[in-house]
């Protein structure tokens, strides 16, 4: 990817193989979907600084659609040719993809209990009644699609979804929702930087999301692009990013511990973050009263 590799290194507080003998209760637990290319790893800072405050997260790869994708044993593979060349415009690709996205969350939803039960390190850790799901991008979409259908997530926080994959299907959705767009949030400033097709579908699957989501709070965050919301601007070395992920720490800490203690989305969550603005269905900024 042409990144220096002492670049790679963006926390300190990473340690492997170690067994779990310092946790004596259940933990919510956050399943992570990444991005359509990012592989599971390289959300490493955000996750690093939810872990401590109380959360198992457990990331979700991508297999031949990421860029590369590492395996538990160290080997590695690089992203499939297919995947390379899937246009932005191939809507039926992209469905396909967004599908079996789908299928890995729900997945991996029905494998915590197994966990849960018989997981040497692990067992009776997991809190089965509080689990969440975080998706960025293409697995923002994911992450959508299975609140609708699988009332096992009790929260979900889409990091710049991609709206213009949601699927029309007119089914609602009444689970908690935090949605946190980059800054670039309107038609407008959408189309100055991508296809004007796409930035059409884009907006019009955000007017669809305020209707579809019944229980959602929908923000920008200033400063933040697309990419932000992952590790990938720290191994070009732009830190733009730290400031991002700090607040989409801190947001995601006092969504989540609102909606698992009443269900909930937290009425006034915008009023602790300056750069998290709340917007409407076009993306402007929704004036204080």
């Amino acid at each position: 990817m042409g990144v220096d590799l002492e670049k790679l290194n963006v926390t300190d507080d990473i340690t492997t193989g170690e067994t779990a003998t310092t946790i004596r209760e259940a933990l919510p637990v956050i399943l992570w979907s990444p991005g359509f290319g990012v592989e599971r790893d390289m959300y490493l800072r955000i996750i690093s600084n939810l872990v401590p405050k109380g959360y198992i997260i457990v990331t979700i790869s991508a297999p031949h659609e990421s860029v590369f994708t590492v395996y538990p044993d160290g080997s590695f593979i690089k992203q499939g040719k297919e995947m390379a060349e899937l246009k932005s415009s191939d809507y039926n690709g992209w469905y396909r993809l967004l599908e079996g996205r789908s299928q890995s969350i729900t997945a991996v939803i029905e494998y915590l209990e197994t966990v849960n039960r018989s997981d040497p390190e692990l067992k009776g850790l997991i809190d089965l009644e509080n689990v969440a799901a975080v998706g960025h991008s293409l697995g923002g979409a994911a992450v959508l699609e299975v609140t609708k259908l699988n009332n096992r997530i009790k929260a979900a926080i889409l990091l710049d979804p991609s709206f213009h994959l949601f699927r029309r299907d007119g089914v609602t959705s009444s689970v908690p929702v935090l949605l946190l767009r980059q800054e670039a949030s309107t038609y407008d400033a959408m189309a100055a930087a991508m296809n004007e097709k796409i930035a059409y579908d884009y907006i019009d699957g955000q007017r669809y999301a305020f209707t579809a989501l019944t229980n959602a709070c929908f923000f920008r965050v200033n400063g933040a692009q697309h990419m932000s919301f992952s590790d990938v601007p720290l191994h070009y070395s732009d830190h733009h990013a730290v400031s991002v992920h700090a607040v989409t720490v801190d947001a995601t800490t006092a969504f989540l511990e609102e909606v698992f203690q009443s269900g909930h989305v937290p009425p006034a969550i915008s009023l602790q973050f300056s750069t998290v603005i709340p917007i409407n269905s076009e993306g402007d900024p929704i004036e204080p009263i």
